[in-house]
């Protein structure tokens, strides 16, 4: 009863007065939490350190081998092109039909992938979001509008398209199945669900022709390819093959 009466008093009195408190000074401290100042709980430690070494494991598992870095770069680099290819290849098997090319947004690419070992862990750093991969059936001329974005924005990564660049416009695009780009006809394009939910500002794909989800994450699908190409017994080559260029 006491308490309940001295909080109504308070809020009485901040009621009457309420520019009444202010504040008169500060001061901010840094505190460093790091390994040297915070000392290790050991039983934390040992709860986790199976977990720990799972996932070491994990990670660790060597998928395939490069004879040299693979770098990523524009208008055109062998990391771009192996993942987007990789991309096609792999979705197609899924997906169960032909489509005509693929896409990935270049910021979305995070880093290059290393000469020698190409782990698990690997492909987490080059692809570290759930991302998942859609098919979208566009027309010709969303397309076209979709090349030229990328290519005035981020950077236009592509798989299963040749084109070139004059004044930041994608001209005599051709398809490695043998299509032409055509305005009024329909196209299917493999791309991350970032993007076609209009990430990279991209809000114009939110209204494809058809949208189809393969539930199939982005980094999934290159573990998988570079896993298959680990068993082939041949090493990766990095060459880019020139798909994009600039006039």
């Amino acid at each position: 009863m006491k308490k309940s009466l001295l909080y109504l008093a308070l809020i009485g009195l901040l009621a009457c007065n309420p520019g009444g408190y202010h504040l008169a000074s500060r001061k901010a401290n840094r505190i460093g939490v790091d390994s040297l100042s915070a000392s290790t709980d050991s039983s934390v430690a040992r709860f986790l350190q199976p977990y720990r070494e799972k996932l070491d494991k994990t990670m660790n598992e060597v998928l395939a081998q490069s004879t040299g870095p693979i770098d990523k770069g524009l208008p055109d680099a062998p990391l771009n092109d192996i993942l987007t290819d990789a991309m096609l290849k792999q979705a197609t098997q899924r997906y169960g039909k032909p489509i005509d090319c693929s896409h990935l947004n270049y910021g979305g690419i995070r880093t290059n992938l290393p000469k020698g070992n190409i782990t698990i862990g690997s492909i987490f750093e080059v692809m570290p979001f759930d991302n998942q991969l859609v098919v979208l059936t566009v027309t010709g001329d969303m397309l076209q509008k979709m090349l030229n974005h990328f290519v005035q924005g981020s950077g236009l990564v592509v798989g299963g398209i040749r084109a070139k660049i004059h004044d930041k416009q994608v001209q005599a695009v051709t398809f490695t199945n043998g299509r032409t780009l055509q305005p009024n006809e329909n196209y299917t394009v493999l791309m991350s669900d970032y993007v076609a939910n209009g990430g990279d500002d991209a809000g114009f794909l939110k209204n494809p022709v058809k949208r189809e989800d393969l539930n199939y994450l982005v980094r999934d699908v290159l573990i998988d390819y570079f896993r298959q190409q680990g068993k082939s017994g041949q090493p990766i080559n990095p060459t880019s093959d020139g798909r994009i260029s600039i006039e």
